[in-house]
């Protein structure tokens, strides 16, 4: 991560490395660049996370699908305030019924403010192939020992930014226990769930008729200096379909 002052404004470069490792076995290892981007004043060009990659600070809402593109934007940023343009390449997303997964692109959009202890987030996408679209709205505030979040999403059709549902409300309220310890359960509700082959939404298909709920628990402890850990499980159950649990531990080392 490299920053230059210039005649032109603050210039940044990125480029940000990824591992993972599976079942101790060269062959499911990879190390591959999850971002690499160049930033000039409000000017951001290159692999970099969405607006739409935003969400509340638990691990139970499902607010997005494709965060991560190949983008041209530009942002206003004055402080309490902030806005953004993005032109992102939306090739190789591609959905159960997709013809149009070549040269596609989207547009995405967002506005936010932030007082005090509260933020507000409008964010919306167009996938220009499919012709349908999204918008979302995230709201936090500090309210008494923790951070009360809201968020609500539509969704015109199936599309790179958001194809789960047509509809859905999530809620979370993460409680500051101690200095080391949050613990933040989160709700969500889904209307009309997309239209599925197995596990793939169809794309241009009517909604379904199914509804779906989630829940659950996630808890951040702060280990020491640089070393924190993290643990969430969450409960889905969806009309006709057979419900099922998730949930992860992570360590993190930062420095």
């Amino acid at each position: 991560d490299t920053r230059t002052d210039t005649e032109l404004g603050a210039l940044r470069g990125f480029i940000g490395f990824r591992g993972n490792a599976d079942n101790g076995s060269s062959a499911s290892s990879s190390v591959f660049v999850d971002q690499a981007f160049i930033e000039l004043g409000g000017l951001k060009v290159g692999k970099f996370y969405n607006w739409w990659d935003d969400g509340l600070s638990g691990e139970t809402d499902l607010l997005s699908s494709n965060t991560l593109f190949n983008s041209v934007r530009y942002s206003y940023d004055a402080g309490s305030f902030y806005a953004g343009l993005s032109v992102d390449e939306l090739e190789g997303i591609s959905f159960a019924g997709d013809t149009t997964t070549d040269n596609n692109v989207g547009i995405s959009a967002a506005v936010g403010t932030k007082l005090g202890g509260a933020a507000l987030q409008l964010v919306g996408g167009y996938d220009i192939d499919r012709e349908d679209g999204a918008v979302r709205l995230i709201a936090t505030a500090d309210v008494g020992p923790g951070t009360l979040g809201l968020s609500g999403v539509w969704a015109s059709g199936v599309n790179s930014y958001y194809a789960l549902s047509e509809w859905a409300v999530a809620a979370e309220y993460a409680i500051k226990a101690t200095d080391k310890l949050t613990i933040t359960p989160g709700v969500q509700y889904l209307g009309n769930v997309a239209t599925k082959t197995n596990t793939f939404a169809i794309v241009n298909a009517d909604w379904s008729s199914n509804d779906a709920w989630t829940a659950g628990l996630t808890v951040d402890y702060k280990i020491t200096q640089g070393l924190s850990a993290k643990i969430a499980a969450n409960y889905y159950d969806e009309d006709n379909r057979p419900e099922f649990w998730t949930g992860f531990v992570r360590l993190q080392r930062s420095f």
